[in-house]
């Protein structure tokens, strides 16, 4: 390249650079006087009060947001902007008005106390209210017992004496008096086990979907075991007690005896016997029409399960 070309290229570069740099001169000049002028903003403010008394809870129906009218020059409104300021409302220092859950503090707009808490420079032209309106609701707190949501199913020859069991078997909810008050459980998470033949234990949260956010509950997970073991099928003959047998009347029934089928597990399978049931017919309930009576398991074991009577009614007749 020729020494003159090489002089016309540098010459352009310079150019552009001496251009682009009373560009962006200019710009940032242009940008100062623009914000060195004067504008009228409206602005929402968020509210948050502070030193609630310990026996109450924040109402959402409270005012949150104050809507107010700026002014200032654009270095101050977006420096505002930036900082997203919360004016702070101390409850000491309310107005309580309407019963003792309720308080107002007034909003003057040409208080230095405001602009302080604002950390705005400039003036506050308006506000959308000259009152804000703290509501409070009585924190209530109670135990109440947790329902368990489960599909358990066990492996053949499977099952468990206790079932699932969780701990604690209660929580502890606090909240607004008006939600607590109505609520006498809580469910945990569902839990969907399938083909269980070993012991199981795992965490559950509560469930609180339902719940507002006011609402809360201590502790938010329960632990849930079940003990596992083999299980057989046994059976026994239970002598059947008459009652409600009028003075002076004799009754024969047929059967004497009935036979009570149950699953248990194989460790308890010796612990049961005959004379842990009671099978009962009540004379009282017999109809007129008819020459049976109706059979009902009064007493069994709490370690068996899926118990059921082979016969469900029985004969009887009445010797005179």
């Amino acid at each position: 390249m020729s020494s003159r070309k090489k002089d016309k290229f540098s010459f352009k570069k310079s150019n552009v650079k001496t251009f682009l740099f009373f560009l962006l001169f200019t710009s940032v000049l242009w940008l100062l006087i623009q914000f060195s002028k004067n504008y009228t903003q409206e602005v929402e403010v968020a509210v948050r009060y502070t030193n609630l008394p310990d026996d109450k809870i924040f109402n959402d129906q409270s005012d949150q947001i104050l809507r107010m009218t700026l002014n200032g020059n654009g270095f101050r409104l977006i420096s505002h902007n930036w900082k997203k300021p919360i004016l702070e409302f101390n409850v000491e220092d309310a107005v309580s008005s309407n019963g003792e859950d309720q308080y107002l503090f007034y909003i003057n707009k040409e208080s230095a106390i405001l602009r302080r808490k604002l950390d705005f420079k400039g003036r506050v032209l308006s506000v959308q209210k000259d009152t804000l309106r703290l509501q409070l609701d009585i924190n209530s707190k109670k135990k109440i017992p947790i329902k368990l949501d489960q599909d358990i199913q066990y492996a053949v020859g499977y099952g468990s004496d206790k079932g699932l069991v969780v701990s604690p078997d209660s929580i502890l909810i606090s909240g607004p008096s008006q939600i607590v008050d109505t609520l006498t459980h809580i469910s945990t998470e569902y839990l969907n086990l399938e083909g269980l033949n070993v012991d199981h234990a795992s965490e559950l949260n509560i469930s609180t979907l339902d719940l507002p956010s006011t609402v809360k509950v201590v502790p938010k997970k329960v632990s849930a075991t079940i003990a596992v073991s083999k299980f057989t099928e046994g059976n026994q003959k239970i002598p059947i007690t008459l009652y409600n047998v009028p003075e002076g009347t004799e009754i024969k029934i047929f059967p004497k005896e009935i036979t009570v089928v149950y699953r248990v597990g194989l460790d308890k399978y010796n612990e049961i016997s005959a004379r842990d049931f009671m099978v009962t017919a009540d004379y009282a309930k017999a109809s007129e029409e008819s020459s049976f009576l109706t059979l009902e398991l009064a007493s069994m074991p709490e370690t068996i399960h899926d118990v059921r009577l082979q016969e469900k009614q029985i004969q009887f007749v009445v010797l005179k």
